[in-house]
């Protein structure tokens, strides 16, 4: 009996729903769904495009029918609005086949039927979060936890926000040991993260597949020349990449006379959800069409094949870099990109990324908490329990994030401090001002409203320029490659970098989160410094 009828045969209700339009399975699939379907934990680390979602909802599905699990039974989360609204196109179809039913809760579709739960619901950390404390009961019948592209979250105040609702999830679910799936196009470490976010490490399996292709990439230094490589080589989809929401809307403007009459369309945060959608409309339907774009495409959004990524500024990090040029040329055995560079300095540090890229000996990460996420999930908790806590009860809640039960009383000391939460009876509460933040949905996101920092040359003293969200220890900025020194606040302090990049100098540097600022003073420094 070979793999594919092995796995028909145990997809009973699901097999049809999803795999008959493909003929059999992938690869990934074949490896995944077994385990799933033996509660195993999976976490699943393979390229884009290889059907990574369909390996764990496919099997999620089928327990589901054989199971009888009901009501809101699957959680399946993501790091942004478009890929939520991308997963659902996705599997909506194959499972309302099954009979199991779906729904998205996001910043865009906020509203949610108590009366008429979905079965397999698709959100983000920081709508799961208002959920748990205002409708805590829907997740009484949870069965399995869904974590898609995980590296985004992963060590940062999202991913850290994410461990602590996962843990108070299991306060909620009837079913304590609920699986929990972890999915990445781009991790270099699977076990090592998968520990922040799965208890039970003994049912853990990991499934790694495949290699990255190949980049074939073209260093340019106008758009002009761009626009005449696209002629020559028969580039009909561009998706480019810039770094800033500013930067997408002025080379849109450009693009649009260049490109005419061909659409060019433009995808960032600032946008609304119409726009956004319309905008991935026109690249999944066009046969020529460009796309400008910030991180918002970075992810896994179906928009067509992408005959070449342009990157119109070089992204701050590898693995931005990664997620990027990962986008393209889907359907063949290598990854074309094109690179807009202004100085020679640019043009070495692009090289020496791709260099690190092509490797596969990308950098690991330290990974270092937010502390700001103590603040936030003790806001979260206390607005959730309107009858009070124990210490002991936040201790456990926050255990994860949190090596010295110290830290957590002085921020509690702190927040009472200011007025947000009160002491009575050995119980914390909610001040009336906390509730008050809590009405108006201001305790959720720990995002903070302005990812920018001040890049401050410390030799001069003047300041070079800003750049946003998470960069590299060496970047370039304004035409110049600069060296991290430190960060302190809003302000990255630097200094000419001249040397030969390596993968040892490629690390990321991420934003505190948006509670930061009501963290004690004594805890706003590197938590590994205090040791």
């Amino acid at each position: 009996m070979d793999s594919v009828k092995k796995i028909r045969d145990k997809l009973q209700h699901s097999w049809l729903p999803f795999f008959t339009r493909f003929g059999k399975p992938t690869e990934v699939q074949e490896k995944t769904i077994p385990k799933v379907l033996d509660n195993k934990n999976v976490v699943v680390a393979s390229p884009t495009a290889t059907g990574k979602t369909e390996a764990i909802v496919a099997p999620l599905a089928e327990k589901f029918k054989t199971e009888h699990w009901d009501g809101l039974a699957i959680l399946y989360i993501v790091p942004t609005r478009a890929l939520a609204n991308d997963t659902l196109a996705r599997i909506e179809g194959s499972l309302s086949d099954m009979g199991i039913t779906t729904a998205l809760k996001h910043g865009d579709k906020p509203y949610l039927s108590t009366k008429n739960l979905p079965n397999l619901l698709i959100t983000t950390p920081e709508s799961l979060d208002s959920l748990i404390c205002r409708r805590p009961n829907i997740f009484k019948n949870l069965q399995s936890v869904v974590l898609d592209e995980i590296h985004i979250l992963d060590n940062t105040y999202r991913g850290d926000q994410l461990r602590i609702l996962l843990r108070r999830l299991k306060e909620i679910a009837t079913n304590k040991y609920f699986s929990v799936h972890l999915l990445s196009a781009t991790i270099v470490s699977p076990f090592q993260i998968a520990t922040r976010y799965i208890d039970q490490l003994e049912k853990l399996e990991v499934v790694k597949i495949g290699k990255e292709r190949p980049i074939k990439y073209h260093i340019i230094n106008s758009l002009e020349n761009l626009f005449h490589l696209s002629k020559k080589e028969g580039w009909k989809k561009l998706l480019w990449f810039c770094n800033y929401r500013e930067s997408v809307e002025k080379l849109s403007l450009v693009l649009s006379n260049m490109w005419h009459p061909y659409p060019v369309v433009a995808h960032h945060g600032s946008l609304s959800r119409k726009i956004r959608e319309e905008a991935e409309k026109v690249m999944k339907e066009n046969k020529v069409a460009v796309c400008i774009a910030t991180s918002t495409l970075e992810v896994g959004i179906d928009i067509g094949d992408i005959d070449v990524i342009v990157l119109a500024e070089i992204p701050w990090s590898i693995s931005s870099l990664l997620q990027r040029i990962g986008r393209g040329n889907r359907r063949k055995g290598f990854i074309n990109v094109v690179v807009i560079i202004e100085t020679d300095e640019e043009k070495n540090l692009i090289e020496a990324m791709f260099n690190v890229a092509s490797s596969g000996n990308l950098p690991m990460e330290n990974y270092e908490p937010d502390l700001s996420v103590l603040v936030q999930q003790i806001l979260s908790y206390l607005y959730q329990h309107r009858n009070g806590v124990s210490t002991d009860s936040l201790l456990r809640i926050l255990g994860p994030l949190c090596e010295f039960n110290s830290d957590v009383e002085l921020i509690l000391n702190h927040l009472r401090k200011e007025g947000l939460i009160e002491y009575s009876a050995r119980r914390w509460f909610a001040s009336s001002r906390l509730n008050d933040m809590g009405e108006k949905g201001r305790i959720h996101s720990n995002i903070p409203d302005e990812n920018k920092y001040n890049v401050i040359d410390i030799n001069s003293g003047k300041k070079i320029g800003t750049i946003a969200g998470v960069f590299d220890q060496i970047f370039a900025l304004a035409g110049r490659t600069w060296q991290v020194v430190s960060v302190d606040n809003n302000n990255i302090n630097v200094k000419l970098f001249t040397g030969i990049a390596t993968s040892a100098l490629f690390k990321r540097h991420r934003d505190k989160g948006a509670f930061h600022f009501l963290l004690p003073r004594e805890l706003r420094t590197n938590y590994y410094e205090r040791e």
